[in-house]
């Protein structure tokens, strides 16, 4: 059995609030990511409280008070709203919106024409803002053809998304269809577990989610899906047969399906069930297990645990050694790296989170609950892993339980909070720093592997060059200026490739003790006991 970590100090915070580790703007198809549920706080738990009523200008006043509540550092509310307001004129370019010289006041113009002029509040002002941006888009409708035709939430929802964006390159806003996606990717959605193709007009069924009704009901891959609850799923898009096999969990659904290299078709009844991304992959060799996670949902520790009790069957006593395959990975849930990395470690931080909201500052460690902690062990990474499996890396290299094997990690060391809006969207908001459990900062920096493959050829015969640069481990990050990381960081180059070296390189080490040894101990002494011991809570502010 799992056992949730213990993570002292845990704050609380709306239950608007969600945490997820995310890389760039990847949040759908092959890239779910995830996001964690966090304890109410009272009143200040009902979106809204406190600003204008359900209408025009909600969206806009809810946005800019988040961000000056939660976002990492404090942000003038006059740059963030201006920012908004130009996203305007990205739907007519005879519109043109900005501050007069010297301040004090916001034009907008119509084919170089003044239309009005609006005195600006506060920096600080996050309500008069908002008034000022409603009355802007009403003022911007009016003056373009263009924005007439257009519905207000339209306009109102590219001002939020500007807003976001001014912030940094992770922060955004999800309009209503998007976010719903999002949350299902994250939290999983009501469906019967197949992943379906839609090439040539056909629905063919490609995978199955195991234990799913889809499976219970003895669907396999290849099948074809003709229709959906008695409508005929020939001509539809894509998106139109994902949506009629999706819906409430418990629900009735009738699919009808041509099996595999039959000429007939069947109807299946079924019922819906919460249904996940498939994120963790799992294979054998010898008595060497492999397990791939693609990227991190609320299932994926579950599903990794699942795949090495099942490794640990078919090896017939104990593993010789694990593999975990990392590379391309690009984040997701937050709890689930902590997991996760529970499974592999007996002890000892994985990770601190400190931002400048209090619930932001959080520190993570496993509980003690691993079955195959003295399991030799390798981690795969390359330029691709990033956030959640960054924080997984981190922490099984710095307490000297595995070995890394790849190129730099992508370096993308910041926790979005997810905060639901008045109008069902999302806002994705930046609001803490990751920090590795020796103590040096994610962002930027990232995960340098142990044994680096960056530059080595995709060839079995570079064995003995892969094995022997165990070297750049040795250099205590703790102790590195920006400087010192930019060159650790040269010195084994990002890479979005995932060569077959990797691999061939883990096996070898895990099948030879010696090499294993060497590897997993060149971080010196002092490194391994910073690793345990830097990241305390009570360092954080």
């Amino acid at each position: 059995m799992i056992r949730a970590p213990h993570w002292p100090h845990w704050p609380q915070i709306t239950a608007r609030a969600a945490i997820v580790l995310l890389l760039g703007a990847l949040l759908l198809g092959a890239v779910p990511s995830g996001a964690q549920q966090l304890p109410a706080s009272g009143a200040a738990s009902q979106p809204g409280a406190g600003l204008p009523s359900a209408g025009s200008g909600r969206l806009i006043a809810q946005v800019l008070q988040d961000i000056k509540t939660y976002y990492l550092e404090p942000v003038s509310a006059r740059r963030v709203a201006v920012a908004g307001a130009a996203r305007l004129t990205g739907f007519d370019p005879r519109l043109a919106i900005g501050e007069v010289v010297g301040g004090g006041a916001i034009t907008l113009t119509y084919d170089d024409r003044s239309v009005v002029s609006y005195a600006t509040p506060a920096d600080t002002d996050t309500a008069g803002w908002a008034a000022t941006l409603e009355t802007i888009v009403a003022a911007a409708r009016q003056a373009s053809p263009q924005l007439a035709t257009l519905p207000a939430a339209i306009l109102e929802q590219a001002v939020a998304d500007g807003m976001a964006r001014s912030l940094d390159r992770f922060s955004r806003y999800a309009p209503p269809d998007l976010a719903r996606d999002q949350r299902a990717a994250r939290s999983g959605w009501g469906g019967i577990g197949i992943t379906v193709d839609g090439a040539n007009d056909t629905f063919r069924v490609t995978a199955v989610e195991p234990q799913s009704p889809a499976e219970r009901a003895g669907i396999r891959p290849e099948d074809q899906i003709v229709a959906i609850d008695g409508v005929m799923t020939h001509g539809c898009v894509h998106r139109e047969v994902v949506d009629r096999l999706r819906g409430p969990v418990g629900s009735p659904i009738s699919v009808q399906i041509a099996p595999a290299g039959t000429g007939q078709s069947r109807e299946l009844r079924l019922q819906r069930a919460t249904v996940f991304e498939p994120t963790v992959t799992a294979s054998r060799d010898g008595d060497i297990g492999i397990i791939r996670v693609h990227s991190f949902n609320h299932r994926t520790t579950m599903r990794a645990a699942e795949s090495l009790a099942a490794l640990q069957g078919q090896a017939g006593s104990r593993l010789a050694g694990i593999v975990l395959d990392l590379r391309s990975n690009p984040g997701g849930v937050l709890d689930e790296a902590v997991s996760l990395t529970n499974l592999f470690l007996r002890q000892g931080p994985v990770a601190s989170v400190v931002g400048r909201h209090p619930a932001s500052r959080q520190f993570f460690a496993v509980s003690g609950t691993s079955t195959v902690s003295d399991v030799p062990m390798i981690v795969l990474i390359n330029g691709g892993s990033a956030s959640a499996s960054e924080i997984v890396a981190a922490a099984l290299q710095d307490a000297g339980r595995a070995v890394v094997i790849g190129s730099a990690s992508y370096g993308k060391g910041l926790v979005q909070t997810v905060l639901r809006l008045p109008d069902n969207g999302e806002l994705i908001l930046t609001w803490a720093r990751l920090m590795a459990p020796s103590g040096y900062p994610l962002h930027r920096h990232g995960v340098i592997p142990t044994i680096c493959t960056a530059d080595l050829p995709d060839d079995a015969a570079y064995l003995a060059t892969g094995l022997q640069r165990a070297a750049t481990a040795a250099r205590l990050r703790t102790s590195l200026d920006e400087n010192g990381w930019a060159a650790l960081r040269q010195s084994c180059p990002t890479s979005r490739n995932r060569p077959g070296l990797d691999l061939v390189l883990a096996k070898h080490l895990l099948t030879d003790t010696r090499w294993y040894a060497a590897a997993l101990h060149a971080l010196p002494a002092t490194g391994r006991q910073t690793a345990q011991t830097a990241v305390a809570p009570r360092t954080l502010p």
